[in-house]
């Protein structure tokens, strides 16, 4: 759930994209998501969805600032 102590959100797409025939990965990614860092609340869920061009992976990760 989003809510106002929400810092980023980074979401992964991949696979056949638009079902073109080479897979590939796709980034999108608004504010501050410190991956690197373990002390950061970071939500993360991944889920696949089948298309009829195949599988598509889709990552989601939410920081936020747990203060």
């Amino acid at each position: 759930i989003l809510t106002a102590d929400t810092k980023g959100i980074q979401v992964q797409i991949a696979g056949r994209i638009d079902g073109k025939e080479i897979a590939r990965v796709e980034w999108i990614r608004e504010g501050r998501v410190p991956l690197q860092t373990i002390r950061a609340k970071i939500d993360y869920c991944s889920y696949t969805v089948r298309t009829i061009y195949g599988v598509l992976g889709i990552k989601i990760w939410i920081f936020i600032d747990g203060e």
